[in-house]
């Protein structure tokens, strides 16, 4: 029993990893506002910025797959306490992070009924801290949670396959048109969109893949990031959809969720041990990052220059996102608890 519980650390150890990494890449990646890394004319410096960025952007689609990847094998059943626990869990946070946002920049001015109504209309439309997007798009896939998980656990293993295979064709297809400047026709799949990161890692991790077939698809993915770098610096025509929904993307993002995995089987317990404690509080150090952000990016000022100064704002952040998130969680934790027993014994 005691080797089978190890087991299952280690294996929850792997996609820990996935999200602590996945949140720093996203704290570095809008540290790239604050730092000033590109001198005016500097072409070799915007080349390598860019493909810095390129890369750190697959954070978005890491999220994604590590947040739908247990959802989709654990959903126990019960819709309306899925919606519940959604809500109680991200939804009020979100909410309380927003307010807190709102009220730090534009609560100076007064807290009347004007106030009130432009939160409300900021809130609705994910305007008043923009990279709280990712939620607002998460939130579609928790509603298809409860009939997604049941058709994907019905899926034989080489109909998973098929339907990676499709759709990775599909999203090559309507980026050719973006690419080409044609009118997008074909809009009717369903998973042409951010969900299908939310169902990638589970796909990954469901379809036999073999030993040879993960470093195979981690080489695609490395060749694929040298195809992206070669685009964002020397390509003329514009990819729309290079940072997103591009193939090239989908194959870098997966390879690093797989190279993140298997080293995970491997990390040493004490490197575990601290990756599960920041993970505990991802979800907290991602909404109040940008506070720790504004706050090195005031202190820095006009000396924000050079990599290595980004590199240590963006690990001054992450850490002080941290613990400043380690503590909301904690603080909320009673909270949390309380309203998910109320909602379980409103279900009967």
């Amino acid at each position: 029993m005691g080797g089978r519980r190890e087991q299952g650390r280690q294996r929850l150890a792997n996609y820990d990893l996935v999200k602590v990494t996945a949140i720093f890449m996203v704290v570095a990646v809008h540290m790239l506002n604050v730092v000033q890394l590109v001198q005016p004319g500097d072409l070799q410096a915007f080349w390598i910025h860019e493909v810095v960025r390129t890369f750190l952007l697959t954070s978005n689609g890491l999220f994604f797959m590590v947040s739908g990847r247990f959802l989709l094998e654990h959903y126990e059943g019960n819709i309306g306490r899925f919606y519940w626990k959604r809500i109680v869990k991200i939804g009020i946070p979100v909410l309380c992070a927003s307010l807190f946002y709102f009220v730090y920049v534009y609560g100076r001015n007064g807290m009347g009924m004007d106030f009130w109504k432009r939160f409300l209309k900021d809130f609705l439309q994910s305007h008043i801290q923009g990279y709280f997007w990712f939620v607002y798009a998460l939130a579609g896939f928790y509603l298809a949670v409860p009939f997604l998980a049941p058709m994907f656990k019905a899926l034989k293993v080489r109909e998973k396959q098929v339907l990676l295979g499709v759709t990775l064709v599909y999203f090559l297809v309507q980026n050719l048109y973006q690419i080409f400047g044609l009118e997008m026709v074909f809009t009717s799949y369903p998973f042409y969109s951010w969900i299908f990161y939310c169902v990638l890692g589970y796909l990954l991790d469901t379809i036999g893949l073999t030993r040879r077939q993960r470093w195979m698809l981690m080489g695609a993915g490395g060749i694929a990031f040298l195809v992206s770098a070669w685009e964002v610096c020397f390509w003329e025509r514009e990819n729309p959809a290079i940072h997103n929904y591009s193939v090239t993307m989908i194959l870098i993002t997966a390879a690093v969720y797989l190279a993140l995995t298997e080293w995970g089987k491997k990390m040493p317990r004490s490197i575990g041990g601290g990756i599960s404690i920041l993970s505990g509080a991802s979800f907290y150090l991602y909404l109040m990052h940008g506070l720790t952000q504004n706050l090195l990016a005031g202190w820095a000022g006009e000396n924000a220059r050079g990599w290595g100064t980004w590199l240590g704002l963006s690990a001054a952040s992450f850490f002080l996102a941290a613990v400043l998130g380690g503590v909301l969680e904690a603080l909320y934790a009673p909270v949390s608890s309380f309203l998910l027993k109320a909602g379980r014994r409103k279900q009967g």
